[in-house]
């Protein structure tokens, strides 16, 4: 028997060693057959910006503004606009001082006296202007490179075509039963069933254990709670609103605040904006949107519009002498009339 089992190694032995072998030892993989395409190879760096596959770039906040109906080259497409309100970088934390490397992110800009005194002097110590929501994002070492306090996120963070994850916080729906929170099917309709229909029976077991298991499904609170969807596909990117536009629905209501962050599903062709992307001066206003082929096509461009001019202390005191005398003559023209009217 021994025999036998060392002459069927000997024989596999020889028969492997006329096959070619990869580098990990396994069998030599032909080429594909016709009809079959070969698959690209990953992206995986980008040496110019120093992006990796394994980055993790920091996030967004956005504000939920509400869902559309959109056509792209024809086909109708459910979508969720999501504004960016002024996003800018608050603090950034480093492993070595702080114990993680992490990005914070205030968002929406909001008065100074409804802001308490810790925010004030956090936000008076970095010279920014005070933000209603802050969120921290955890990101990588190289992801902080050129990310200075100030620095502004813009909706051109993203790219048309990726997938991001959105979290937020579903909408309140109040004490449901079992059968809205958990979607149990309820009792028989007859047989002996009498106004229990919707009810979930019995919870307990028997005498042992004697007691009802935690974290049994039961009628409770529904809502109101933090969820996440991943894997939302950005597909249309407006510069001149700071909105993108994403397909499907995302948690909670009009006007709720969003944590946006890239879904480690993505499979890139080309960088990201890294660490994020820079508005340049004079840059024209865009409307990005992905096509069914996965381009990105600009949709249409317009300037950058006129920024109000700055007065100064001399003009603005001019003008306003200017609108007094006016008033005064307005006011004397009036009174002629009245007197004229009187005799």
């Amino acid at each position: 028997m021994n025999n036998l089992f060392r002459r069927n190694i000997f024989q596999i032995n020889e028969m492997m060693m006329g096959r070619k072998r990869g580098i990990a030892g396994s069998l030599y993989i032909p080429k594909p057959s016709f009809g079959q395409k070969l698959q690209e190879a990953p992206f995986l760096r980008d040496t110019k910006s120093g992006w990796t596959h394994l980055t993790h770039r920091v996030g967004a906040i956005g504000k939920k503004i509400g869902m559309v109906t959109t056509y792209i080259d024809g086909i109708q497409y459910p979508a969720t606009v999501i504004q960016i309100p002024s996003n800018q970088v608050t603090q950034i934390k480093r492993l070595v001082n702080d114990g993680v490397d992490s990005v914070q992110i205030g968002a929406d800009e909001i008065r100074l006296k409804n802001v308490n005194k810790q925010q004030q002097g956090h936000f008076a110590k970095i010279d920014v202007a005070p933000k209603r929501v802050l969120m921290e994002f955890p990101v990588t070492r190289n992801a902080l490179k050129n990310l200075n306090v100030g620095t502004t996120i813009s909706a051109k963070h993203f790219v048309p075509g990726q997938l991001i994850n959105v979290q937020g916080i579903s909408k309140g729906k109040g004490f449901a039963g079992a059968m809205k929170r958990w979607n149990f099917r309820g009792q028989p309709a007859t047989h002996g069933v009498s106004r229990t229909h919707r009810s979930i029976g019995s919870t307990g077991c028997r005498q042992t254990p004697g007691r009802v298991f935690k974290g049994k499904k039961m009628p409770g609170r529904l809502g109101g709670e933090k969820c996440t969807e991943q894997n939302l596909q950005v597909i249309r990117i407006n510069t001149e609103m700071n909105c993108i536009m994403v397909k499907g629905a995302v948690p909670g209501g009009k006007n709720g605040y969003l944590r946006l962050t890239d879904s480690r599903s993505n499979k890139w062709k080309s960088a990201p904006p890294f660490p994020t992307y820079f508005t340049q001066p004079g840059e024209m206003e865009e409307e990005l949107v992905i096509s069914k082929t996965g381009q990105v096509v600009v949709e249409s461009s317009y300037p950058t519009p006129i920024q109000p001019k700055l007065l100064t202390t001399q003009e603005y005191e001019d003008i306003m002498q200017k609108n007094r005398q006016r008033h005064q003559d307005q006011l004397l023209k009036i009174e002629k009339k009245q007197e004229e009217n009187s005799i």
